[in-house]
């Protein structure tokens, strides 16, 4: 029992490695910084220059310490601004320490800052970098040598940011296409089973109540079959907005497949979770119309367990919400309780989506 929470704590770094850019160059700068420096810090008690080989060695520990902050809380945001910081302070003692040497790393950090941080944060470290560079005019011989290193610093921090920009914005638009449905612009399963996931993690570690509900559009097939697919589609579309009105900022959506779409509830446990699906269909159900026929939905409820894994919960909910198809359609039905033989046994469905996941 002690190994699972040390597989969780791995598979969350793994995950968050192979999805946040932010945090893979962190973690890889950190790894390869830790390495090269450490080399300067044998070659230095090599050749006896003990006081930069204690230097290089305090160097390599704060890379370590933030490298393990960012590993542990996988907040990438503040270990990027972390490692900015170090590294800046890092070149300025180095470039003190060791003279002009220091420069050829400042160029270096110059351009890592815009992988590690926010370009605005990025953009003040490198400011206040080359700021205390040319106060120590003793670094350079000649005036042109100081201009040379304020002209070559700012293309070098003009073009990263540049690149930092039109690389945050390629991102954006790629996680929309990985995160999104394309057709009702609600999250994928790619995003559910991440949100998911993240929703299971926070109700252990902290106890925070969720729920979760499954929606079926009722006699969708119908619609399709008597009016085409393209009227089919509008309908999801123009659905999948309605929910979005009706539904707070911190909620989940998701399109969970055909007609079936996934909402996610932080903070409604089971004395709120039944009354605010209630209050959903009445709010959403029958609101939409195509020639005639109106857009119904039968809905599952499901708050999750204590010790309950994501595919167990959304199954719960799914054989709640095929309760309610099986007692006339058009209604809600609140998930019994786990602990009720065969509750939680894992469905076809939900199978193919852990199977998916691994």
């Amino acid at each position: 029992m002690k190994a699972q929470p040390y597989f969780e704590s791995w598979e969350r770094v793994r995950r968050q490695f192979r999805d946040d850019y932010q945090f893979a160059m962190i973690v890889l700068f950190g790894a390869l910084a830790a390495a090269v420096i450490t080399g300067f810090v044998i070659f230095r008690l090599m050749i006896g220059h003990y006081f930069g080989a204690v230097v290089n060695l305090m160097i390599v520990t704060s890379v370590l310490l933030v490298l393990a902050y960012a590993i542990r809380s996988g907040r990438t945001q503040r270990a990027g601004r972390f490692f900015a910081v170090v590294v800046v302070i890092a070149c300025i003692a180095s470039t003190a320490m060791f003279g002009r040497t220091g420069i050829l790393w400042g160029y270096v950090v110059l351009w890592i800052n815009f992988l590690l941080t926010g370009r605005r944060f990025a953009l003040v470290s490198n400011l206040i970098l080359m700021t205390v560079l040319i106060i120590e005019t003793s670094l350079f011989e000649s005036i042109l040598e100081g201009v040379t290193y304020i002209v070559t610093a700012l293309l070098v921090t003009t073009f990263a940011y540049i690149f930092a920009e039109r690389l945050a914005r390629y991102q954006d638009q790629l996680q929309m296409l990985a995160l999104q449905d394309p057709l009702t612009f609600a999250g994928n399963r790619r995003m559910m089973r991440r949100d998911l996931t993240a929703a299971v993690s926070a109700n252990r570690r902290s106890g925070k109540r969720f729920t979760l509900i499954l929606l079926d559009l009722d006699h969708f097939k119908r619609i399709n079959d008597q009016f085409g697919h393209e009227v089919g589609d509008r309908a999801l579309r123009e659905f999948a907005d309605l929910v979005r009105e009706h539904i707070r900022t911190e909620d989940g959506f998701y399109r969970f497949g055909g007609e079936e779409f996934v909402l996610l509830l932080p903070d409604h446990g089971p004395a709120s979770a039944g009354e605010v699906a209630e209050s959903l269909h009445r709010r959403i159900s029958n609101q939409l119309s195509y020639f005639g026929e109106a857009i119904r939905f039968s809905a599952g409820v499901a708050v999750l367990g204590g010790d309950e894994d994501w595919p167990a919960w959304i199954t719960r909910a799914d054989r709640a919400m095929y309760q309610a198809k099986h007692a006339g359609r058009d209604r809600i039905v609140l998930a019994s309780d786990r602990h009720r033989p065969g509750a939680d046994a894992i469905t076809p469905k939900t199978e193919r989506l852990r199977d998916a996941d691994a």
